[in-house]
């Protein structure tokens, strides 16, 4: 299992986004920046990046959605 927090702040849905691999699945979790709770949690396919992208496009920009998308394919 690997696990990576991106602490983005304004620029996203909560100010984190924490990214949990197991296997074949990514689970993306969107937290408060403060409190730490979960505001949202999703799970996909490691192999389907079109709805991982589309998932992080609406919690924050393009351009941490990319940085995002670029450590699940690096791993």
């Amino acid at each position: 299992m690997k696990t990576k927090t991106f602490k983005i702040g304004e620029y996203c849905i909560g100010g984190i986004i924490k990214v949990i691999i197991k296997k074949n699945t990514v689970n993306l979790l969107c937290l408060d920046y403060y409190t730490k709770k979960e505001i949202h949690n999703e799970n996909f396919n490691i192999n389907d990046i079109y709805s991982i992208s589309d998932f992080l496009n609406v919690l924050t920009t393009y351009y941490y959605s990319d940085k995002i998308i670029n450590y699940i394919k690096n791993i």
